[in-house]
């Protein structure tokens, strides 16, 4: 980072406590080790904590977090190790409720775009603002290159097999008569190239709400293609041509549905809320829903010989389930599933599959008492080859790393 970036520092204190996970079983089954983790806070008395992103920023090969707030005109970015606070962006007149950014390791270089403007009640109330900013550009000051009402959830990804990243925006609702966040109309699924401002469209009619977006390679052919999570359901999103020329209105893209998602007979609640793609210790892949839009079950699917995705709730009960997060924290080849509450009691529970093949799943106890997580990020923040996990809690006004101690 610049150092015409570092201003308006303020140092926040550490305070480090320590966590061990006690085991709360699921279902029988041999019980490994259990994952430990230190809990250590990067800030405190945050007003609107609300999501993360992490990115090095200041080119010193150690992953830094950038904090939404959707109480503040300022983006802030907290420098690791010490979680010095730091200036990103200003003026930031309506709330970021969403963000992408990629860099290059070792280099500060950065592209970062937030979303603003988001008004989950009414569509035509949304703003829709995509403000864009880099490392290179003139001060990095940010501005707005585009504008999508109900912008909700973006992610950089290399859509065509360039070597360049794409941005896939994905809307939360259509236009409507009803709260975005309850909508039964048409959704698109979109994609940009920032800065620059034209539209593309990937799908143009996602069924309802859609509140989960991950980018996945999913067929191994160099090209990351795109899952959605929605009251219509987990789609698979595959482009074809347009290499190698990049221009992206030549590609083509193909949407299947991999799964309805939650069954019910109340539109509202089927479907899937957020979707993460896994794989278990031998490397068959699996995908994890929280179910339905800001629902309360967990749900595991697994294909059958048939080659039908079977769904499996492995867990249910949450007011809310909002942070979500996926990755092998022990170091055996197969991912866990954390899992946190920004309602309710809160809490940050992560889910192990003991015999690593998701037969049976156990649940275990992050932190109990002091995050209530709308967003949490799986990153090995340390350097020591552990993945760790970095949650930001709405509720509990704070952020806070989850330092991997476990013994691999």
């Amino acid at each position: 980072m610049r150092k015409r970036q570092r201003h308006n520092v303020s140092r926040l204190g550490a305070l480090v406590v320590a966590l061990s996970a006690a085991f709360s079983t699921q279902s029988c089954g041999h019980a490994e080790a259990p994952l430990q983790f230190r809990a250590q806070v990067i800030a405190a008395n945050v007003e609107g904590a609300y999501l993360t992103s992490i990115a090095d920023l200041n080119g010193d090969q150690k992953p830094d977090v950038i904090l939404l707030s959707i109480r503040s005109e300022q983006v802030f970015w907290y420098e690791n190790p010490s979680w010095r606070r730091h200036v990103l962006a200003s003026g930031i007149t309506l709330a970021a409720v969403g963000a992408a950014v990629e860099g290059t390791v070792g280099t500060g270089d950065f592209r970062l775009v937030l979303l603003t403007g988001f008004h989950r009640d009414a569509y035509e109330k949304n703003r829709g603002e995509l403000v864009y900013m880099d490392s290179v550009g003139p001060a990095s000051k940010p501005f707005i290159f585009a504008r999508e009402p109900a912008a909700h959830r973006a992610a950089f990804a290399d859509v065509d097999g360039n070597g360049t990243r794409e941005l896939v925006l994905a809307p939360i609702a259509g236009p409507g008569p009803e709260a975005p966040i309850a909508s039964l109309g048409n959704t698109p699924l979109l994609l940009f190239n920032p800065p620059g401002a034209e539209r593309y469209v990937i799908k143009p009619d996602l069924k309802g709400t859609v509140h989960g977006l991950t980018i996945v390679d999913w067929d191994g052919d160099g090209r990351d293609d795109v899952v959605t999570a929605g009251l219509g359901g987990i789609w698979l999103h595959r482009s074809r041509g347009g290499v190698p020329s990049g221009d992206l209105a030549a590609l083509t893209w193909q949407s299947v549905p991999l799964t309805p998602g939650r069954p019910s007979d109340d539109p509202l609640t089927r479907g899937a809320g957020d979707v993460r793609i896994g794989k278990f210790v031998d490397g068959t892949r699996f995908l994890a829903a929280i179910e339905s839009v800001h629902g309360g079950d967990v749900a595991v699917y697994t294909k059958d010989p048939a080659g039908h995705w079977v769904r499996r709730v492995i867990d249910r009960g949450y007011e809310l389930a909002h942070g979500f997060a996926l990755a092998d924290f022990d170091g055996d080849g197969g991912d866990e599933i954390v899992v946190s509450d920004s309602r309710g009691k809160g809490g940050v529970f992560i889910y192990d599959s003991p015999g690593g093949d998701g037969r049976e799943w156990q649940r275990s106890t992050i932190d109990e008492t002091d995050m209530a997580a709308g967003a949490c990020e799986a990153r090995d923040m340390t350097g020591d080859n552990r993945v760790d996990l970095v949650c930001a809690g709405f509720p509990t006004r704070n952020v806070k790393l989850y330092v991997n101690e476990g013994e691999h």
